[in-house]
């Protein structure tokens, strides 16, 4: 799978943010070994997310109208329900739930630094 610049980016950026999470998390967390596995946990599916959201994109932009939104809503939901099950897996495995969750937000940041850095290129 063909991945784009603009997501290469956003992923390097998310592997650099986590590799920071977890060097201030060695402060801080006794259990640091859970919470490293919860962290890479985290942000590998993450990437996997968002390349499942570059692909229904780039799929729903050759279908028409009303059969892209339809397409698009199933995926949404799909995304979710895994991300319901990824969660369910790292409670279920022990992992440090916390670093699980923050390794599934760190798109959001990576995607301002990404959109920051672009914008002061330009």
């Amino acid at each position: 799978m063909k991945i784009s610049d603009t997501l290469k980016q956003i992923i390097i950026t998310m592997i650099a943010l986590a590799l920071i999470v977890c060097g201030i998390s060695v402060f801080f967390v006794n259990d640091i070994k859970s919470f490293l596995i919860g962290i890479a946990f985290g942000t590998v599916f993450s990437v996997l997310k968002l390349m499942l959201i570059e692909k229904t994109l780039s799929k729903a932009m050759d279908m028409s109208g009303q059969k892209a939104v339809n397409y698009t809503r199933v995926h949404y939901t799909l995304r979710y329900f895994l991300t319901f099950a990824v969660l369910l897996v790292a409670a279920y495995r022990d992992f440090n739930i916390i670093a699980v969750i923050i390794g599934i937000l760190l798109p959001s940041p990576a995607v301002y630094i990404v959109k920051f850095k672009n914008k002061s290129n330009n």
